[in-house]
């Protein structure tokens, strides 16, 4: 999401919307004309992120998007680079546009009243990056609660924007069971925890945003049953935790 939102900085803001071509009324989560009313003839003024939803106020109105497991962004001046899955494209009144792309309908492109309001709207939990986030407000927030960890990290409620790939990492990289309950953590496992979170999202950032591959020692790059473990030399095994299957690594995540 992160990169979502600095590309969208990065092409979009500062231009007026012309026009708003819904292509696929399915992706919205309001009408096509409470869209195209809230939108034309303003100007996108700046872009925020909190977990995995955008937000982009436009002379008052705040689009929102949300981008499921495919969604995407390009920003294009020739009409033949429209994207295939194209769902929502924004026109601007200098001929370029910035197409909302998504084969599988898992996204959302709606409005909101402001960022504020949607997180409490939805219970959000704080972003793992936010400037505010410490490690003090984290154990605050394990302390009421109860559970495989897994479930935990993963629960928009508690945190909002980690995602089921860096759940895994964060877990294997602390040496921590994905089935942990968080009320058995020691205070050293829960700074761990909330450390390496932030660290791996970080990395993540960097590494995506320079097409760099992920280190050869994480876990998302053993992600297969049976495979030699890079830590520890044990084995990567394969479960479901909280719904979500889940890799980690039978010998050192206690």
């Amino acid at each position: 999401m992160e990169i979502y939102t600095r590309y969208f900085a990065r092409h979009a803001l500062g231009q007026t919307i012309a026009r708003v071509r819904v292509l696929d009324e399915r992706i919205l989560s309001v009408s096509r004309r409470t869209l195209q009313t809230a939108l034309v003839g303003r100007r996108f003024d700046s872009v925020r992120r909190h977990g995995k939803n955008l937000f982009v106020a436009a002379g008052g109105a705040w689009l929102h998007l949300h981008f499921g497991m495919t969604g995407d962004l390009l920003y294009y001046r020739d009409g033949g680079e429209q994207p295939r899955f194209s769902r929502v494209v924004f026109d601007f009144d200098n001929a370029a546009h910035l197409a909302f792309d998504d084969m599988r309908l898992f996204g959302v492109v709606g409005l909101a009243a402001s960022p504020e309001a949607y997180i409490e709207e939805h219970g959000l939990g704080p972003d793992p990056l936010g400037p505010s986030f410490r490690l003090a407000h984290f154990r605050q927030l394990i302390g009421k609660r109860r559970g495989a960890m897994k479930a935990l990290l993963m629960s928009q409620d508690f945190i909002a924007g980690i995602g089921n790939l860096y759940a895994d990492e964060t877990l294997f990289q602390t040496s921590i069971s994905p089935r942990r309950s968080a009320e058995t953590l020691k205070p050293e496992q829960v700074k761990a925890i909330f450390t390496s979170m932030r660290s791996i999202l970080r990395s993540t950032i960097t590494r995506k945003a320079r097409g760099v591959q992920y280190p050869a020692a994480w876990l998302v790059q053993h992600r297969q049953v049976g495979e030699r473990c890079p830590r520890c030399g044990g084995t990567i095994q394969r479960t479901v935790v909280g719904g979500r299957t889940t890799y980690f690594c039978g010998k050192h995540q206690k």
